[in-house]
Parts: structure tokens; C-alpha cells; sequence
């Protein structure tokens, strides 16, 4: 009984709408579109240590895996004023992933990340999405944000 009543608690959350979306509104593939950071005026403004135009894929599965990978563009090395998750102009972990479509966010769970030191870490997000648009701001602070395209 107790099994049969998780499953249909699970069903629901994973189905229940929040700002017109489900879980499952995240598998499929995603083309990077911008970085941005916020500004002091309260606007959002793009993040130069990502360079001219970054690019990156998200893949999210219907299973619960995730990967992203970005890279600056150009390529850059030594990037001023980058968080440490870039490593010579380049992001990349995979994991799994958590949405809870109450909050609003969805969890990042790292198993490994290019910067060895921050590979095992979570990361929580808030997600939009808007047409065929996701936006991921990061957590609690809502300095950063990255859009992404759906690829079809």
C-alpha cells in the first residue's frame, strides 16, 4: 500500500503543472543561447568572461541523467573575472537531475565536473521556460542565467 501510494504521490508530481510546465518538459536537447549576469540597474547584461558568443549543449533524458558542456568563444584560457567552474574556457559535468516543479528549480547532481575540486557538488537552479526557450538562473543569488534553445 505504502509503494502504491508513493508511485501515484510520484505520478502526480511529476505531472503537476507550475507555470504551465512538467518535469518532463526538460528531456531533449538544448542549444546554448546566452550567458548573462546581473547588473546593478537591476537588467541583465552579457557575461564577457564567456566570451564574444559562448556555445554549449544540455541534455537532459527521460531517465534522470543530465550533461552540459560550454565553451567560450573564442577560446580563451585565462578568463578574468570567471567563477571556477571554467577551465581554460570550458564547462562540463554530468549527473543526474531533480525538478521540483513547486519551486520552480531544478537540481543538478554532479558526479564529475572538468574542475575536479567542485565535481561531487549539487547546483540548484530556477527554470522558465518560455516558447521553445529554458532559462536556468542560478540559486539563491540570481546573478547568472543562461538560456537555451530546444534542438529539434
Amino acid at each position: 500500500m505504502r509503494q502504491a501510494l508513493t508511485i501515484c504521490a510520484l505520478t502526480l508530481l511529476m505531472s503537476h503543472p507550475v507555470l504551465g510546465q512538467k518535469a518532463t518538459d526538460f528531456v531533449g536537447t538544448w542549444e546554448l543561447v546566452s550567458i548573462e549576469r546581473a547588473s546593478e540597474s537591476g537588467g541583465w547584461t552579457p557575461a564577457t568572461y564567456a566570451g564574444a558568443q559562448p556555445v554549449g549543449l544540455l541534455i537532459y533524458d527521460a531517465h534522470g541523467n543530465m550533461a552540459v558542456q560550454i565553451t567560450t568563444t573564442p577560446r580563451e584560457t585565462l578568463i578574468p573575472g570567471a567563477s571556477p567552474e571554467w577551465v581554460n574556457g570550458y564547462v562540463a559535468y554530468y549527473g543526474t537531475y531533480q525538478v521540483d516543479v513547486a519551486a520552480g528549480t531544478v537540481t543538478h547532481h554532479r558526479r564529475n565536473h572538468v574542475n575536479a575540486d567542485i565535481g561531487g557538488l549539487s547546483v540548484v537552479r530556477y527554470f522558465i521556460f518560455d516558447d521553445e526557450h529554458l532559462t536556468l538562473t542560478v540559486t539563491p543569488e540570481r546573478t547568472m542565467r543562461l538560456t537555451w534553445a530546444r534542438v529539434r
